[in-house]
């Protein structure tokens, strides 16, 4: 089936196989796709999902060919005239009937599931339908939708998301402080809303600091966004579509706010009596009871400045190391990240992370990884 003078596409003889714990619909996709070899069952036989893309040589000017693997609709080969295009293992690269056009239609439904929920989830689909525009007056629109939004949510995640909204507003500074206030209204015994008091109202940096050490754990969320949205997709979605999209929440969620670093810095290297307890205190809770991989190195910083010892500050920064190889890992496969081998690697990293918090499930992974070279 020609689409295109640059690309060709057809099925190839083996069907995919589901991601563990998911049975993508391949139907709801086949059905517009009149070439798609979508009523065979699906199985495992001949279906290898560590293969990379695989480009067949040919002479200059000829076409070349590759593989990608699609879980829940299948593998799909494509003709490309250029080495430039034979690396297509994301959606950019396939043609429109099975990239791009049911990506849309998947992230259509998809925001109208979340706009039907909960405050909370109505904050996450106007994050991921900013609009794109130079017009000053849809983004202002844009932004008060959204503090309305996390306002009626009175759920700190959803409060802290919407700091980009302060951006349109007329006093962004007012827009920010009062955003936080409710985030410690909703969640006072978290450090991390704390630290951000003291970065938005120099002036209450006493009372940022007294309710930093009352706080009971320093909970960053760092993949809050993306737990709240996958659960609001369509279980018809097939999973390779499941994927892309929650690439696209990865991406936006790196694009907000993060949290300071100088207040608790510059309190810990301060001399008084009473700071090297109060400043162990809060390394221990970022080791203890943090949940990312920034509140780690956040510990190892704060632990150089409040002059640990050489040892124990290597082992931190080895412990740091060694959970970012473990992250790298547990990302999906670069050659083919829409396989099913991919969908499945990010299903049950992304369970874990809902139990255990990131941090937990990295050193969870670690100290199986560890256990299995024994």
């Amino acid at each position: 089936m020609l689409l295109a003078p640059a690309t060709a596409w057809w099925w190839t003889d083996e069907p995919p196989s589901p991601a563990a714990g998911q049975a993508p619909r391949q139907a709801s996709l086949a059905t517009s796709l009149p070439s798609a070899r979508a009523d065979g069952p699906d199985t495992t036989d001949g279906l290898n999902t560590d293969m990379a893309p695989s480009a067949t040589p040919a002479a200059a000017g000829a076409r070349t060919f590759v593989v990608v693997d699609l879980c829940g609709l299948g593998r799909l080969s494509v003709a490309t005239d250029t080495e430039e295009e034979a690396n297509i293992t994301h959606l950019e690269g396939l043609p429109a009937p099975v990239g791009q056009t049911p990506l849309a239609q998947a992230k259509v439904r998809w925001l109208g599931e979340l706009r039907e929920g909960s405050a909370g989830t109505s904050v996450a689909a106007l994050l991921l339908d900013k609009p794109v525009t130079p017009d000053d007056d849809a983004k202002r629109l844009w932004g008060e939708a959204l503090l309305r939004a996390a306002y009626t949510s009175q759920n700190a995640a959803a409060l802290t998301w919407a700091e980009e909204a302060c951006t349109y507003a007329a006093d962004d500074g007012a827009c920010r402080l009062s955003l936080v206030r409710a985030r410690l209204r909703a969640d006072p015994t978290n450090a991390v809303h704390w630290v951000a008091l003291a970065d938005e109202d120099p002036t209450a940096a006493e009372e940022a600091w007294r309710g930093l050490l009352a706080a009971n754990r320093w909970a960053e969320s760092p993949r809050g966004l993306e737990s709240m949205t996958q659960a609001a997709l369509p279980d018809d979605v097939p999973a390779y579509l499941r994927q892309a999209l929650g690439e696209q929440v990865r991406a936006r969620a790196a694009t907000l706010p993060t949290p300071s670093e100088s207040f608790v810095q510059e309190r810990c290297q301060d001399p008084l009596p009473e700071r090297k307890q109060q400043c162990d205190h809060l390394i221990q809770m970022l080791l203890e009871r943090g949940d990312s991989l920034h509140t780690l190195s956040q510990a190892t910083q704060l632990a150089q400045a409040s002059g640990w010892a050489p040892e124990q500050l290597n082992k931190m920064k080895q412990e740091l190391q060694a959970l970012a190889n473990v992250e790298a890992l547990a990302a999906p496969d670069k050659r083919q990240p829409l396989s099913c081998a991919s969908a499945e690697a990010s299903s049950r990293f992304a369970a874990d992370v809902r139990q255990l918090g990131e941090l937990g499930a990295l050193r969870a992974r670690r100290a199986a990884s560890t256990q299995g070279l024994r």
